[in-house]
């Protein structure tokens, strides 16, 4: 037997209460009407000493009132009459071929056993099923990984999961996993090169081994880098706020970044003809919004499918916006720009901490099941309180 919320069983300590009650209850003394006390012989008179158990069937149904309350308020979930029930092994394998190659003893020793193996996307596509060679492109998406849990029927299913350790699980708050699970995470040694950019004084702005932007003369010779930078000279930067205080804010964010990571940026108030723009930071956004362009607006979220386009869904002023007020702005700006000249990798692997706090177990409750024992308990709660009244009404206890 389980409980949904067993910590309301300690509620049954409170029997005490009714057993406390009823001794102090017999120590009380009861006046009672007696004539001729001299008549009464000597040796017919007893000594009452020590406690006396009178109406113990009350006392215990009493005390039972309260052990069954704190089950009903646990709600108890039985499975005595179920059969045992026959656990099936799937293994599911996020959508790469260097996980699917990495783990691919396991996953043949699986197929000689008739466990289903399906690839973690939103269609739950066979294993092996010309698929293998079409994954290689996949970029790991964990929202697919969930989306594929949740069409499994977890009740009784042992879930296998096999996946790539690195930033990208982390981009949801948690994933959830039946109670019978199994994480095969794969660091991947065999890292892509990386991006990187020319900026100011001949300095290369990259990520370093620990995800953080870096801006130095030289390469990090311990990691892969992509024989060409992404972006070499001027990146130009339109500033188009018609409120001047947020323009000063964001000219000064900018600047900000131009000093700690020596990025190249030229920064204009108003269009200027025949420039082509890298950057733009507005109030508005153009009715067509260029695709090269990273489009930064002062504006509420729009939900328009385009991933060069941010809203702020603020004023960026030190009055309006608590990432101004508390100096997060240039960062922020940061990241922004750095996701959109795709120097931002995910190859840094998770904790063992992180990744077990990312993966949370739960079951899915049978609610019929749980509503008849239930109902049960309550009918016999009703009997009992009923048996209960009529026996102190009858006593008088």
């Amino acid at each position: 037997m389980s409980f949904i919320e067993p910590l309301l069983l300690w509620g049954a300590l409170a029997i005490v209460i009714p057993v406390a009650i009823h001794f102090w209850h017999q120590k009380r003394g009861k006046p009672l009407p007696w004539a001729a006390t001299q008549w009464l012989i000597e040796k017919q008179q007893q000594q009452s000493r020590g406690l006396r158990l009178d109406n113990i069937l009350l006392l215990i149904i009493r005390c039972l009132l309260l052990v069954l309350l704190a089950f009903l308020l646990a709600q108890p979930m039985s499975n005595w009459l179920a059969k045992p029930p026959v656990i099936r092994k799937v293994h599911l394998v996020q959508p790469n071929t260097t996980v699917a190659d990495n783990f691919r003893f396991e996953l043949a020793e699986a197929q000689k056993k008739g466990e289903r193996i399906a690839w973690a996307d939103e269609q739950l596509t066979t294993f092996g099923e010309n698929a293998t060679a079409s994954k290689q492109s996949v970029k790991p998406n964990t929202l697919s990984i969930q989306t594929a849990i949740n069409q499994l029927d977890t009740k009784n299913t042992e879930l296998h999961l096999y996946v790539l350790n690195n930033q990208t699980l982390a981009d949801v708050p948690v994933i959830t996993v039946p109670v019978r699970f199994h994480l095969h995470p794969l660091v991947d040694s065999i890292a892509e090169s990386r991006p990187y950019l020319n900026v100011q004084q001949n300095k290369k702005l990259f990520m370093n081994l620990a995800g953080k932007l870096t801006a130095a003369s030289t390469l990090d010779p311990a990691l892969r880098f992509q024989s060409a930078p992404t972006h070499s000279g001027t990146l130009f930067t339109l500033i188009n706020y018609r409120n001047p205080r947020e323009r000063q804010t964001v000219k000064a964010a900018l600047k900000a970044l131009m000093d700690v990571y020596s990025l190249d940026l030229v920064i204009d108030e108003q269009p200027v003809p025949n420039r082509t723009y890298h950057w733009v930071l507005a109030d508005q956004l153009p009715a067509k919004p260029l695709p090269q362009i990273l489009y930064i607006v002062s504006a509420p979220v729009q939900h328009l499918g385009l991933r060069n386009v941010i809203f702020t869904n603020e004023t960026l002023t030190p009055q309006t916006s608590d990432r101004v007020e508390t100096g997060q702005l240039p960062e922020w700006l940061g990241e922004h720009l750095v996701r959109h000249l795709g120097l931002y990798t995910n190859q840094v692997p998770l904790s063992q901490q992180d990744v077990k706090a990312l993966f949370i177990p739960s079951t899915k409750i049978d609610k019929q099941q749980q509503a008849g024992f239930q109902n049960a308990l309550l009918l016999v709660f009703i009997s009992l309180l009923l048996v209960e009244r009529w026996l102190a009404l009858t006593k008088n206890a």
